[in-house]
């Protein structure tokens, strides 16, 4: 008899008990199922942003760093090239493409900072923003009908549970980099 592996089963890593007994603690940690739901609806929202992204010729690390930019610009704050390349996880190098490539197709400017003038910003064109609607628009279409169905209070209970897994994640990144 042929028999599936179980996707949550895990093996102790290096061959320690320790290990497995840890992960043991972890499956029945109240809400560890949902971790794969989120782990699934991210996936998905990868797939998405990947076939939007090919449809309108942007790397990987454009479409982030335009996220990045035009988040902060509904937050009311400005952008620089190294704070981008903190969140992006980039080398200078790197960013410096991402953000030569973007002013390039017209995505993004350069300027001086008016409280600085050595310092330099980056900002979203008007084309970013049309090319951002025209990318997240029809997943913003099919996902605000299930949203719909939820009470203001039951959003605002989801919102903050996903808050602080966000800062969870953003926290265990924090500790991979440290180590």
């Amino acid at each position: 008899m042929h028999h599936e592996p179980d996707p949550h089963e895990t093996t102790p890593s290096r061959g320690t008990e320790a290990a497995g007994t840890d992960r043991d603690a972890f499956r029945a940690a109240p809400g560890f199922e949902l971790l794969f739901l989120l782990q699934k609806f991210t996936t998905e929202a990868d797939r998405y942003a990947e076939t939007v992204r090919r449809k309108h010729g942007l790397a990987r690390n454009d479409v982030h760093a335009l996220n990045a930019v035009m988040e902060a610009e509904r937050q009311g704050e400005t952008t620089t090239p190294g704070a981008l390349r903190e969140r992006l996880v980039l080398s200078s190098a790197a960013m410096t493409t991402v953000i030569d490539r973007l002013e390039a197709s017209g995505h993004l400017e350069r300027r001086h900072s008016r409280e600085d003038r050595r310092q330099i910003e980056v900002t979203p064109t008007p084309s970013a923003r049309e090319t951002g609607r025209e990318m997240f628009d029809p997943m913003v279409r099919h996902m605000l009908p299930v949203l719909a169905d939820y009470t203001p209070t039951q959003l605002e209970f989801l919102a903050g549970i996903m808050n602080r897994l966000t800062q969870a994640i953003a926290e265990a990144r924090e500790e991979l980099q440290r180590s």
